[in-house]
């Protein structure tokens, strides 16, 4: 039976984040995250990644973006048995937000999203992927964004992260500013042999930027595994 990859979407997103990852052949599943206001900031990603593990009922390869990202650390810890390997995309151990950026999608929210659709982007982005991505961060309410990336803010897996032994990889764009070098650096203090593959002319939304040389290197990353089974 084919490993089974459970791909899950960022912060203010949807699965239609992978849209340009569908073709790929694995047994794949694009989850669309439930809103969960009830639940505070402080306990989000952990609520997130608990409702994920139900989703799976075998191990999987997970991999998470940005707040995904996130997420499939946190299911690491909590039941590395469910997680086969861990593909983090354009995240980090901890995933601080500029305060001035949630103040303003309190005071004024659409270009609170204007900014995040074009920092989202590598410096010089496609204009119709700048639109592509801001009316997908117009399909998910303020509030529910700001709610998500306060969460970003208060996360840090690092006290607890190299509980899990598993194998992990890590993918970015070279032009990240959501997600700098600087923070998905912080991975080699836990794992100093972490694969990282940077992919040139992209930024945070690298799967989008960057589809084809973004789909190469996850059937690296699937050869890789196959390899040490």
């Amino acid at each position: 039976m084919p490993v089974p990859w459970l791909f899950i979407h960022g912060a203010g997103s949807t699965s239609r984040s992978w849209s340009r990852q569908h073709r790929l052949p694995f047994a794949s599943q694009f989850c669309d995250l439930p809103a969960r206001p009830q639940i505070l900031p402080s306990h989000l990603i952990t609520s997130l990644a608990e409702w994920c593990l139900t989703q799976i009922n075998e191990p999987a390869i997970v991999v998470g973006h940005s707040m995904g990202g996130a997420i499939a650390q946190m299911m690491a810890i909590l039941k590395p048995q469910s997680v086969r390997a861990l593909v983090l995309v354009g995240t980090g151990p901890r995933l601080p937000v500029n305060p001035e950026l949630l103040e303003q999608l309190v005071t004024h929210p659409h270009q609170a999203l204007e900014n995040i659709a074009r920092w989202s982007l590598a410096r010089h982005f496609d204009p119709n992927l700048y639109e592509t991505n801001l009316r997908l961060l117009e399909t998910v309410s303020a509030d529910r964004i700001l709610h998500e990336l306060t969460a970003c803010s208060l996360f840090d897996s690092r006290p607890v992260l190299g509980q899990y032994t598993g194998p992990a990889f890590l993918i970015r764009g070279a032009e990240d500013r959501m997600t700098p070098e600087v923070l998905s650096n912080e991975f080699l203090t836990i794992w100093p042999d972490i694969p990282i593959y940077t992919i040139a002319d992209s930024g945070h939304l690298v799967m989008l930027e960057q589809p084809e040389l973004f789909n190469e290197t996850l059937l690296t990353i699937a050869n890789r595994l196959a390899d040490t089974n």
